[in-house]
């Protein structure tokens, strides 16, 4: 079995195992293709991470085609676009897509999908796994879910934050209460809960309350139906900024798309700080507002859909789901960068022991959360 080990585009190395050999087969005879969420290619996040994927398998050999949805509406026509085209290999990009990306891989079973930010137990318009609009069980021979345990990789950062912040009060918000999103927040409360009893700290944290058990009502979120008023609304992104900063917040960690562009901005411009999102966003945004980016909670999302790709020209379409952790390098804390000067010896060296504990399974997110760890991560999304 060949395992594809690829550099991460943003400077880490990370392994993407499928169960499957993942060798590039057909080359320029296969065609593979994205279907963007709302935001598409520009969002300096998930869209754009699944575009490098889609780009490398280009440089690859393969011949790409791709589709952008300008709003949930669009999301089976774009898809059916796409076959039409003759896709063999179909990646969808984001949750939301989850109905329509379902409903195509069980009408065409020759064409394999894929899912970024989805497994196949977890799909459904209400988010929730076990209820009436699920898929059948069981992982089409002709599907793979991308999933990205990234609470782990947001635990870090919460942790960080924690120790970083001067006025101890650090600030959240999600685009939609959907998985995808509140892994992050998960993440996030948990780093700072365990910061907290480590230290004998009160720090708290502003726009998401891991304790509560209903995932819409415990925290902030843009809303919306997923259109651009959700995730493209830089001008509504500072305006969050602004209200948590004067509720003394001093570190913000949107999870918003390019909302959460306008918050990062908005924080830069008050000498305040922001933790990225999906991508290492001090790369993707660039100077002067990446000056307010203290680290990033990141998902290989690049690197994953070039090995499903290649896994599928492989002559294996599919039947099992990734999952993207510390361990196998799907999600990871990017680098500090400008402020590395500023993180002392002692936290890095705490940090370094936070993430061993993780990997081993002696600390784990769900243990801050409500309903703590009874659950299995494989039934509940983000309980890692």
């Amino acid at each position: 079995m060949a395992i594809s080990k690829r550099l991460l585009a943003l400077g880490a190395t990370a392994a993407i195992i499928f169960a499957a050999c993942s060798t590039q087969g057909g080359g320029k005879n296969y065609k593979a293709c994205v279907a963007f969420d709302t935001g598409g290619r520009g969002d300096k996040g998930f869209n754009d991470l699944a575009s490098k994927g889609l780009e490398d398998a280009a440089k690859a050999g393969y011949q790409t085609a791709s589709a952008e949805a300008q709003g949930s509406t669009d999301y089976e026509h774009n898809i059916q676009t796409l076959i039409d085209q003759g896709c063999k290999t179909i990646v969808t990009v984001g949750f939301l897509q989850s109905s329509a990306t379902a409903k195509a891989t069980l009408a065409n079973p020759k064409v394999a999908f894929g899912q970024v930010d989805a497994t196949w137990n977890s799909l459904g318009d209400d988010f929730k796994p076990g209820t009436a609009d699920d898929p059948p069980p069981g992982v089409p021979a002709n599907f793979s879910g991308l999933d990205y345990q990234v609470d782990q990789a947001a635990m870090l950062a919460g942790y960080l934050a924690a120790d970083f912040s001067k006025s101890k009060k650090i600030g959240t918000y999600g685009g939609l209460a959907f998985p995808g999103v509140t892994r992050f927040m998960d993440g996030l409360y948990a780093g700072i809960q365990y910061y907290n009893e480590q230290k004998g700290t009160s720090v708290t944290l502003i726009g998401w309350d891991g304790k509560l058990a209903d995932r819409d009502k415990k925290g902030t979120f843009v809303g919306g139906t997923g259109g651009t008023d959700t995730w493209n609304d830089t001008a509504k992104g500072e305006q969050f900024a602004k209200t948590f900063l004067d509720q003394g917040v001093d570190i913000v960690h949107p999870v918003a798309g390019e909302t959460g562009n306008g918050t990062i901005k908005a924080m830069f411009e008050a000498g305040k700080w922001a933790i990225g999102v999906d991508t290492d966003q001090w790369i993707s945004i660039g100077p002067p507002t990446n000056g307010a980016i203290l680290t990033s909670a990141q998902k290989a999302i690049d690197v994953s859909v070039l090995d499903v790709i290649n896994k599928n020209a492989g002559g294996d379409l599919g039947g099992e789901d990734y999952s993207g952790t510390l361990a196998n390098g799907g999600v990871l804390l990017s680098p500090f960068h400008d402020f590395d000067a500023k993180i002392s010896a002692s936290l890095k060296s705490e940090l370094d022991a936070l993430k061993a504990q993780i990997v081993a399974g002696t600390i784990k997110v769900c243990t801050y959360l409500a309903g703590g760890c009874t659950t299995a991560p494989a039934a509940t999304p983000g309980a890692s």
